[in-house]
Order: C-alpha cells, then structure tokens, then sequence
C-alpha cells in the first residue's frame, strides 16, 4: 500500500449490530425438546450428577393444560447472572470452553417463552455463597428490557440451577420430551420424581474402539433410517452420516460415535443439531468405515463383501477373506415383476461356467433358458453380481453378452424379428406357413465374451420362441414351435404366462387373481391351439370356465350331467354316493 493510498484508507473491524438481537427468538426452535436438551446440557458443563424435572398445573394460562415446569440442577451454578444476558459469553471453564465450543447462548431456546432462573454458585468455603432468582422476559433477551437479579433465599443449595417456565405442551409431550432428552444424557435426570431411563449409545455394539477423543461401536443387522441418529455429544444426538456397509447377501452393519472429548469436531452453533463439513468431518466417517472392517475381520465365518470394500479395507492394511467362488444360479425375466424373485442359493463357479449379461425382454429370457435346460446348459449359467468385479475369480468368467434366435421354415432362415414382420404383414397366412404350424428347426446362438475382451459363438437347438417380444399383450405372442418339440400344453401355457403376465394396476382393473385367472386361461386356450386339436382346445376352455365359475356349486358327493343344446342348458344330479368321493382336481376337470 503506498502512502497515499494509506492515507486515504478506511479501517473495519467486525462488530454486531444491536438489530441482531431481534433474531434472537430464531436461534432455536424453542420447541419443549430443544429446551430440555438444553438446560440438560447446561446442567451436566456445570457438574452436575442429576437433574430434575418438576411440572404443576399453572393456575392461570391460555389453557387449563398449561402447566409451569422448573428444572433443577446440582451443578455448581451461575455466579454472575449478567452472562444470561451476554450472548456469546459463558461462565464455563475455559478447557471445556474451548473443547466443546460452549456458545454461551443455551438459555436463548427461551427467548420466546420466558423464564425464571434461581441459582446459587459453588462458594470455595463451607458457606452457602448468595443465592439470587431473575425473570426473563422475551424483552429482555431483545434488548429492550434490562432485567432484575435479586437476592433469592429459596436458591438450590448448596449450589445449582433452577429453570422454570410456562408450557402449553400436555403432560404426556412434556415426559415424552424429558424422556427423549435424557435417554443418551451421562447424567440421571427424573420427571416428577420418577427416574428416566437411560440408554447406553453403543448399546448392542459387537466392536468398540477409540479414536481422537470419539468411540466407535459397530453395530450388526440393523437397516440405516433416515436421519436416525449416529453420533452422541454428551447426549445431545444428531445424524452426521457415518458410513454403512453391506454385505453381498444383504446384512448391514452401521457405526455409532460416542463423544467423549473430541475439540476438533465442530457442530453448527448454537443448536448443534448438524456438523460442520469439513476435513476433520470426513476423516471421522472414514476412520468410521475402517472401525467397521476391523470388526468384520473377527467375524467367523466372514460374511461376502464387495471388492470395493475390501480394496478399502487392504489399503488400511486390514485383511478381509476373498469371498468364495459362488454365485447365484441364473433366473430368467418374468413380465409380471413383482412376482420375480431372486434364487438365493449360492453355487460354485469353475471352469466352463457362463455369466449371463444378457439383457431382453422375458418373452427372450423364458424361451433362452428353456433351450439352454434342454441343451443341458443351465446349471453353467448364473447371476451377474458386478459387486464382486475386481475379484480375479469374477474376473475370469466368460460372459453372456447377446443371443439371437434363427428359424428354418421352408429352408429359408429367418430371424424373429423377419418372421414377424412376414405374419405382420400376411396375417392369414401367405398359404405356405402359418403360427400354428412347425418349424423345421430353430437356432440360437449365443455370443459369449471372453476375459480378454474377445468374443466366440455357441449354438444350441430351441424348441421354442416367441416372435413378438413386446410383452404385456397375449394375443400378439406369436409362438413358434420345432418340429419334433415335445411341449405340452401346460407347459407352454406356464411359459407364456411367465413371458407376458403382466397385471393392470389402474384403479378400475379387476383383482390381481383374477387377471392372473383370466390370462391363465387365454394362456392355455392359446398353448392348445398350436399343441392340440381345435376341438381339444374348446373342451378344455369350457372345463376351465366350469371349473372356475360354477364348481363351487356343485355337490362333492354326486355326479353331474351338463347338457347343452343351443340355448337349453339341463343339468342332471347322479344319486349321492354311499362313501366318500374323492374331489376331482382341475386337470380332471379339463
């Protein structure tokens, strides 16, 4: 700076402008929570071993349920009254100061409310010091107002704090509210008497360990909750998103934080409901994550991890087992999602075995699986898990990657794709090849990827495809079936419903069983078409209405004759039978 630009310079200094008590009220939400976390923690800075909690029924209120509440302490109390009202200052120890970052503004959770406090410091001799009882009003704590400290003879002795206040809350939100805030407290706190309970935080932890002033605890099989709390300041408990870790077969371990003495942890003034994200922050979480591995270690036998996690954990010289060479047996895709399910066996991998990557519509994956079971290929293939990526036994699987079906008709070739559009567009037929009929052969030819990124070919022979794999619309399913396919009808109507199934959810469709009822049998009549005769197929569709509609009506113990003739239904019942009879199933019916 030159010396006429000093000259010409201004000098600024922080200050607080005295409007910035106006905000005062909006520091905390002055809910009766936040004021009991409060007192409680001001309370336990003043050493104190317990604290009470005492309500009455106020005689005059806005309500009959207000109620005045005062909450005591055995601490040593507040020598100089005049800090209540100095924002920013506190009468606290100048180590405990600086290692909890103490505001000095606890008692502002009541600028809204008022109070009144009645205290009486520790005096360095056997001799009670002076005690003295202030009012706030929520003028005093704007400014507006200077309020009066006089003598109090009724003061805690022989040292401690009083807090008193009006509360609209009821009873029950008031000793749910103490309860709540006492329930990590390292301090006893009763309501009315009755002792509340306290929890320990690292309740239930299978490893505990220390780190800079904080104590880990990991904790087994429990499923993080939003915002559910994972760190405890001295019993004030708030959410500052410790890692979790879970394992391949869908255990979840989380980590708590006990605070013990920690300065470099920085919460959010006043309230301290958030932490400060900074470096120290993120070097918690991580150290959390690693408390987590170490205690995974230990376990016998190792649960299955994602490599990631144990790339995490070998870099932090921790040794977590190689999960073993195990996967899921490959599921094809049904239509009807919620009905799909995992299989949860875990088989062994080797040689030979085939990842299946292969992404298509059911109608692809259902017949896919049909052929390879048929070629014997299906107990090769299972699930991709890509969390075991960067495991060399994962690693050196060979891949699914595509499969496409050709169908020989009239020695031409078709894909499905062609073929469809041939029936699209002649959809009576062209006079030499129709749905129903057979095909000469059907191919398909499975491209799979090798570890080193190059790619080979298998073929395998199918009995069966579906030309439309838009699935969701059971009449434009188009089936084609080999010639020489021994598919029965039931079967293939299985097929289809898992290939298209694929229930309505709007508000004016019919229940789920009976969608899944009436595409069952659409399914069938269908599968009949291309497997039986028309006349096979018109029986079984009638047994299935029968069966489905009128059964139930119908005696167990008698025969029965429908007869049907145009519009004239008879209907003969045979004597009751002598013995019991047993019922017929549905496929007797059809």
């Amino acid at each position: 700076m030159t010396r006429s630009q000093s000259a010409d310079a201004t000098l600024v200094h922080a200050r607080i402008h005295p409007r910035a008590l106006d905000h005062m009220p909006l520091f905390f939400d002055a809910t009766v929570p936040t004021v009991f976390v409060e007192l409680i923690q001001n309370a336990r800075r003043a050493g104190a071993d317990r604290v009470d909690i005492i309500t009455e029924r106020a005689d005059c209120g806005p309500s009959q349920d207000t109620a005045n509440v005062a909450v005591w302490d055995n601490g040593r109390g507040i020598a100089d009254p005049a800090v209540l009202l100095s924002f920013g200052e506190s009468d606290w120890a100048g180590d405990l100061s600086r290692r909890e970052r103490a505001a000095g503004m606890g008692l502002a959770c009541l600028a809204r409310r008022g109070c009144t406090v009645t205290s009486r410091a520790k005096a360095p001799s056997s001799r009670p010091a002076t005690g003295w009882r202030m009012m706030l009003e929520p003028d005093h704590f704007l400014g507006k107002t200077a309020a009066i400290a006089v003598p109090h003879k009724m003061a805690p002795e022989p040292c401690g704090t009083c807090v008193a206040f009006h509360a609209a809350e009821s009873l029950d939100a008031l000793r749910a509210a103490a309860s709540a805030a006492a329930r990590f407290a390292p301090l006893s706190v009763s309501f009315n008497g009755a002792e509340l309970v306290r929890s320990n935080f690292l309740g239930g932890a299978l490893h505990r360990e220390d780190w800079n002033g904080v104590t880990f605890g990991v904790i087994r099989s429990r499923q993080p909750l939003y915002n559910e709390p994972d760190l405890n300041f001295h019993g004030l408990t708030l959410n500052v998103r410790l890692p979790h870790v879970q394992s391949l077969d869908g255990e979840t371990w989380t980590v708590r934080a006990d605070v013990a003495d920690c300065p470099e942890l920085e919460l959010v003034l006043p309230a301290r409901k958030e932490a400060v994200e900074n470096a120290f922050l993120e070097k918690l979480r991580d150290e959390a994550r690693l408390a987590i591995y170490r205690a995974l270690a230990t376990i016998d036998p190792p649960p299955r991890f994602a490599y990631k996690d144990h790339a995490r954990a070998a870099n932090a010289g921790i040794h977590l087992p190689v999960p073993p060479a195990q996967l899921r047996p490959w599921q094809p895709g049904t239509a009807d999602v919620d009905n799909w399910t995992l299989d949860s066996r875990l088989m062994s991998v080797g040689p030979g075995s085939l990842v299946v990557e292969y992404d298509a519509d059911p109608p692809d994956t259902q017949t896919f699986h049909r052929a390879a079971g048929r070629a014997k290929l299906a107990p090769m293939l299972f699930e991709p898990d890509r969390r075991l990526a960067g495991f060399s036994w994962y690693d050196r699987l060979l891949r699914v990657t595509d499969v496409n079906a050709h169908i020989d008709i009239d020695g031409v070739t078709y894909t499905q794709q062609a073929l469809h559009r041939k029936f699209r567009e002649a959809p009576n037929g062209d006079g030499t090849f129709h749905p129903g009929d057979r095909a000469e052969r059907i191919v398909m030819t499975v491209d799979i990827a090798r570890p080193d990124g190059t790619r080979y070919s298998r073929r395998y022979l199918a009995d069966i495809v579906f030309l439309d794999t838009e699935y969701g619309v059971l009449d434009d399913s188009c089936p084609v079936i080999a010639a020489g396919s021994d598919i029965l009808a039931q079967d293939l109507a299985q097929l289809l419903c898992r290939a298209y199934f694929c229930p309505s959810d709007d508000f004016d469709a019919d229940s789920y069983e009976t969608q899944s009822n009436h595409f069952d049998d659409a399914a069938l009549h269908l599968a009949l078409k291309h497997v039986a005769s028309a006349d096979e197929a018109t029986r079984t569709a009638i047994a299935q209405a029968v069966w489905r509609e009128i059964h139930w009506l119908m005696p167990s113990d008698r025969d029965i004759d429908i007869a049907v003739r145009g519009d004239r239904i008879d209907v003969a019942l045979g004597p009751a039978a002598q013995s019991d009879r047993d019922v017929p199933s549905r496929l007797d019916a059809s």
